[in-house]
């Protein structure tokens, strides 16, 4: 079986934003226990440690997030790299609270067979 690549973080945001439009009852669940949902979907218990929290906007409210500052000096960055943040594509998981935590969600979704 051919592996999979790693899901970004915008992949796996589009994939709860899709279910949370069509399935008002997974919406509510995931906006009041998002890391719940989460283990309920792929069946694995995630770190004790990790945080997970979902904002709901409206027609009154925009929640922006502001990502944890990379761990590797920016200033090292390879080109390949420096495009990604250049050119606004998302960086691999690894490089947000959510994200770093997101990487095992990944590695599990992938290894799964998905969300």
């Amino acid at each position: 079986m051919p592996e999979t690549a790693p899901l970004t973080r915008s992949d796996i945001e589009a994939k709860i934003v899709a279910l949370a439009w069509q399935d008002d009852e997974f919406r509510r669940k995931f906006v009041a226990d998002p890391k719940g949902q989460f283990e309920e979907r792929l069946g694995t218990k995630l770190p004790d440690s990790l945080k997970m929290t979902a904002h709901e906007e409206n027609e009154n409210s925009l929640h922006f997030v502001i990502p944890m500052k990379p761990q590797a000096n920016l200033d090292e960055l390879s080109d390949e790299e420096l495009e990604k943040v250049a050119g606004g594509t998302d960086l691999y998981i690894g490089y947000t609270i959510v994200t770093v935590v997101s990487v095992g969600v990944s590695s599990i979704i992938a290894a799964s067979g998905g969300w």
